[in-house]
C-alpha cells in the first residue's frame, strides 16, 4: 500500500513520483553497468524460460554486455511467502493474458527484422550473493531543511539531499499553497532505501515561520531555501527584491530563533541583493553573516558542462571559478584558470563568457515560458548543500559562492562570489580572485559596477527592518 499511501499524503494532487524517479535510475544503473561489462543484479518483470509457472514474472535478473543474462530463481521462502505467491500468481496469471491479449491484436509500425531470435533467460540459477562496498569515509549525521521543499526546485532538490550520506535527517517544509503538500513529498522520499529520515512541514501563508517552525528547524545544520517568486512581466527588479526579500526574510528570522548555527543557503532571487539584505539582518541580530550564502553553484555547473562540450576534455576535471555575482554581466567564468580552456580564442571565450550569463533564459525559451531552470539549479544547490555537509563532517571542500567579504580580504565590495573552503564551522576561508586576464579584468569592472548598485539595494531594504526573534 506505499504508493497509495504517497497519494492520500499528497491529498491526491501527485503520486510516488520521486521514489519513482530514483527507483528507475537505480534500474537503470544496473542496466548500463551490465552494459559496461560490470554484470549487476537488479529485480526486474521480464519474460521467462517456458518450463517456468508463468511466461513474465519478476525476480532478480542480472544484466550483462547483450542486456538480461540470467534470471534468478526465488530462493527459499517461509509459509507465509508460500502462501502470498499461490496468491500472487493467480492475480497475475489473468494480467499476463490481458496484455498478452493485447499484443494478439497489434503489431509494431516497423519493418520486421529477420534473423532475430529471443533470447529466453537460462533456467533460474540460485539468487546471488550481494556485497555491499565499504565506504572509505565517516558519513556525518546532520539534519537538514529544505524551505520551499515542494516546490519545482524543492522537490528535485530533496530527491538528491535524500540521497547524501551526511544526511540522516530531511524536513520539507512548504506553504499550504504549494503544488503539493509538503507531508507528501516527505512520505514519497521517506521510502527511499537511504539512511535519512523525512518529515514534512507545512504553514498558511498568513502564518509566521518564526512561530510555527521551531520542531523542523532545531538542530539543523543546513537550511537550503529555494523561495520566493519569479520575476513577472512589468515588475522591476525593486518590485521583486520587495517580495521575496520578505519571503526570505521570514525563514532567515526563523532560523535566527531555531537554528542560529546552521548554514544557509539561499536560492530566492535577486541574489545579488537578497543576499546582502539578510545578512545585514543577522548581523544586526548580533549573529554571524558568514552562516548566510548565496547559492551560485548553477554558473560554474554550466561553465564546466559548456567547457566540456567544446572541447571533450572530461567533466570531472574541468572547474570554472565563476566570481562576481549571480545574474546577467555580474556572472564572470573565469576561463583563463582552467586548463582545458586554454585553447579557446579570444571569440570562443566572449561567446562562452555570454553562453554562461544566458543559460536561464536559454532554459525558459527551450520550456516555452512554462518553467525555469528548475531541475540543474536542484542539482546545483545539491552540489553546494554537499560541500557543506563534506565541510561540517571534517573533509574541508571548497565552492564558489555569494558570501559578505572581510574588510581584510581586499575585496574590492562587502559581497562577492568566489572560491569559499567550508570546514567543520562552516565557512573557514574565501578565497581571492586570482589574476585576471585583459578580457577578464575589464568584464569584471562592469561586473562590479553593477554588482555594487544591486548590493545597495539590499543594504537600502536592511536598513528599513530588523529580525524579530
Amino acid at each position: 500500500d506505499a504508493g497509495t499511501d504517497v497519494v492520500n499524503a499528497k491529498g491526491g494532487k501527485g503520486s510516488a513520483t520521486l521514489s519513482m524517479a530514483y527507483a528507475g535510475a537505480k534500474f537503470g544503473n544496473a542496466v548500463l553497468c551490465g552494459l559496461a561489462g560490470i554484470e549487476t543484479t537488479e529485480c526486474a518483470y521480464v519474460i521467462r524460460g517456458s518450463d517456468e509457472e508463468l511466461p513474465y514474472m519478476a525476480s532478480k535478473v542480472t544484466f550483462g554486455r547483450n542486456g538480461v543474462k540470467e534470471a534468478h530463481g526465488f530462493g527459499p521462502m517461509n509459509a507465509y511467502e508460500q502462501g502470498r505467491l499461490v496468491e500472487c500468481f493467480v492475480q497475475l496469471k489473468d494480467e499476463i493474458a490481458a496484455g498478452v491479449g493485447y499484443a494478439q491484436t497489434q503489431e509494431l509500425a516497423i519493418e520486421k527484422r529477420s534473423g532475430v531470435v529471443v533470447a529466453i533467460p537460462a533456467k533460474p540459477s540460485p539468487l546471488p550473493v550481494t556485497r555491499l562496498a565499504a565506504s572509505t569515509k565517516k558519513a556525518g549525521n546532520f539534519k537538514v531543511c529544505v524551505c520551499g521543499g515542494a516546490g519545482g526546485i524543492g522537490q528535485p532538490l530533496c530527491l538528491l539531499m535524500a540521497q547524501n550520506p551526511h544526511v540522516s535527517e530531511l524536513c520539507v517544509f512548504d506553504l499550504t499553497i504549494a503544488m503539493v503538500p509538503a507531508e507528501g513529498v516527505a512520505t514519497d522520499l521517506s521510502h527511499l532505501e537511504k539512511k535519512s529520515k523525512v518529515k514534512g512541514y507545512a504553514l498558511d501563508k498568513d502564518e509566521l515561520p518564526r512561530d510555527k517552525l521551531g520542531e523542523c528547524l532545531t538542530g539543523c545544520h543546513l537550511v537550503l531555501v529555494p523561495a520566493g517568486l519569479p520575476r513577472k512581466p512589468g515588475m522591476t527588479r525593486s518590485d521583486l527584491l520587495g517580495v521575496n526579500a520578505g519571503i526570505a526574510k521570514n525563514i532567515v528570522e526563523a532560523c535566527a530563533k531555531f537554528c542560529p548555527d546552521a548554514i544557509l543557503g539561499l536560492i530566492v532571487n535577486p541574489v545579488n541583493s537578497v543576499v546582502p539584505a539578510m545578512c545585514e539582518l543577522y548581523k544586526k541580530a548580533g549573529l554571524d553573516p558568514r552562516k548566510i550564502c548565496g547559492v551560485t553553484s548553477l554558473d560554474i555547473v554550466r561553465a564546466n558542462k559548456f567547457v566540456h562540450e567544446a572541447t571533450g576534455a572530461p567533466v570531472e576535471g574541468i572547474d570554472v571559478p565563476v566570481v562576481g555575482g549571480h545574474a546577467g554581466v555580474t556572472i564572470l567564468p573565469l576561463f583563463s584558470q582552467v586548463p582545458a580552456a586554454k585553447s579557446f580564442t579570444k571569440e570562443q571565450i566572449v561567446a562562452m563568457d555570454k553562453h554562461v550569463q544566458d543559460a536561464g533564459t536559454d532554459v525558459v525559451n527551450a520550456k516555452g515560458g512554462k518553467g525555469s531552470a528548475t531541475l540543474s539549479m536542484a542539482y546545483a544547490g545539491a552540489k553546494f548543500g554537499n560541500a557543506v555537509l563534506c565541510g561540517l563532517a571534517g573533509e574541508e571542500t571548497t565552492e564558489c559562492t555569494y558570501i559578505m567579504r572581510a574588510a581584510a580580504e581586499g575585496a574590492p565590495l562587502p559581497y562577492l562570489a568566489s572560491k569559499v573552503t567550508f570546514g567543520k564551522t562552516g565557512i573557514v576561508k574565501a578565497h581571492g580572485i586570482e589574476k585576471l586576464n585583459e578580457y577578464e579584468q575589464g568584464r569584471f569592472e562592469e561586473c562590479l559596477t553593477q554588482l555594487k548598485d544591486e548590493i545597495d539595494a539590499g543594504l537600502q531594504y536592511a536598513q528599513t527592518t530588523s529580525l524579530a526573534r
